[in-house]
């Protein structure tokens, strides 16, 4: 009971701090009630509960400096603000865990953690060969993913030390006082906080209501300077954009579909005529809108890539009249006339990208629609003199080479969590 009470002071004098110099940090953990729990060994957002809590081990708590514990509060701080634990990318928990931290670590980083043996424990983007300063939880998550052998290997040597099965009476996880910085509870206590095995995201999942508190308290202080202090300043820009309102690719793939969508009158015995009624054939509109859907093979794309490009514009256009072409610096297969799903191709060219002959045959063809599936990496191209197009871009941070058209990003990890 005392160890529970001195976390419990230890906290609220972290809070305290915050009332004057982090109003976003502390708004952040007002809006969850925080709970002492046997089964974390650490701390960690539990998202399922209702209402929502944090769950913590006291004895972690007081193995830490308060530098350190300030820290971990304002790391599980970032995570509910970035909206980590409500995210779709869950699994496999290891490494939406090692992403989350390795993106909030490069904020929170700093005099508290310059220890040699607590850098070790501490994720960051070095750890795996990933650029700095990208801060961006989906695509560390994606490489990961991509990566995820050399991960497992990689978080078995760093975290993978046996330990002791070590209980207090109240059966916390028991762990040595901190006696200053680098004590060997607190880097005992910081290698299982950080440890992508452990508990610290074990009850993470969706809550729309937990995401739309966060949303309506970055919306009603995103403009006011003063309430971004400490920590949260250094990182406003991208807690911000976390809370934007985002549109599915599959939704905007949606809307360019039916934008194209031309339609025609034709007789039909089954439709009441308005003004003659059944003295005369009804009319009804049969809608076939003819859409182009270019396929870049170039070199550039991966398999992955185009086989994903594939599936999302089958589900959504599967009415329309399809025309799939597949193309690098030249039309290398086109298939006309499509009613059905395409599932597969023969993939050839994997040489350069130019979109000229993609943009003449939607000219030849008097298409309504062109949605051109590619990394952007070409020249510009003139406009199509009929046709509507979409660019559908493979990745993040990829963009057509021209100022026209409309344009959405494939999020390959939308379909799949």
């Amino acid at each position: 009971m005392a160890d529970l009470v001195r976390a419990e002071k230890r906290m609220n004098k972290i809070f305290i701090r915050w009332s004057t110099k982090d109003h976003m940090m502390l708004g952040a953990w007002c809006i969850i009630d925080k709970k002492p729990c046997t089964r974390h060994k650490t701390m960690g957002i539990d998202s399922n509960s209702k209402p929502p809590i944090v769950r913590y081990n006291p004895n972690f708590v007081n193995a830490l400096t308060m530098e350190q514990l300030e820290c971990v509060m304002a790391s599980e701080g970032f995570k509910l603000l970035l909206r980590h634990p409500t995210t779709r990318l869950l699994y496999p928990k290891n490494l939406s865990s090692l992403a989350s931290s390795i993106t909030v670590n490069q904020v929170i980083m700093g005099n508290p953690f310059a220890d040699d043996e607590i850098q070790g424990v501490m994720p960051n983007e070095a750890m795996f060969g990933f650029s700095a300063k990208e801060r961006i939880y989906e695509k560390y998550f994606r490489k990961l993913s991509d990566m995820a052998d050399e991960v497992s290997e990689k978080i078995k040597i760093v975290w993978g030390k046996p330990k002791e099965d070590n209980k207090d009476d109240d059966g916390f996880e028991k762990y040595n006082a901190s006696s200053g910085q680098g004590s060997p509870g607190a880097l005992g206590a910081l290698s299982d906080y950080w440890n992508p095995d452990e508990t610290t995201n074990q009850d993470w999942g969706e809550n729309n209501e937990l995401d739309a508190e966060v949303n309506n308290m970055i919306d009603q202080h995103k403009s006011s300077g003063h309430q971004w202090g400490k920590f949260t300043s250094n990182f406003q820009s991208e807690i911000i954009a976390a809370n934007e309102p985002k549109i599915s690719y599959k939704e905007i793939v949606r809307r360019f579909n039916t934008s194209v969508i031309c339609g025609k009158s034709v007789s039909s015995r089954k439709k009441v005529n308005r003004r003659y009624d059944l003295l005369y054939p009804g009319t009804r509109r049969e809608y076939m809108p003819k859409i182009i859907f270019a396929v870049d093979v170039s070199g550039s794309m991966s398999d992955e890539d185009i086989a994903e490009g594939f599936a999302v514009v089958n589900s959504v256009c599967r009415h329309s009249e399809m025309d799939y072409v597949l193309f690098d610096t030249s039309i290398k297969l086109v298939e006309k006339k499509l009613r059905n799903a395409k599932k597969s191709f023969r993939v050839t060219g994997r040489g350069g990208t130019d979109f000229t002959e993609v943009i003449e045959y939607a000219n030849n063809r008097k298409a309504d629609g062109l949605i051109i599936f590619t990394d952007g990496d070409a020249g510009p191209v003139e406009k199509p003199s009929r046709a509507k197009v979409l660019w559908l871009l493979h990745s993040n941070g990829k963009q057509p080479p021209v100022d026209w058209g409309m344009r959405a990003t494939l999020d390959r990890f939308e379909s799949r969590y």
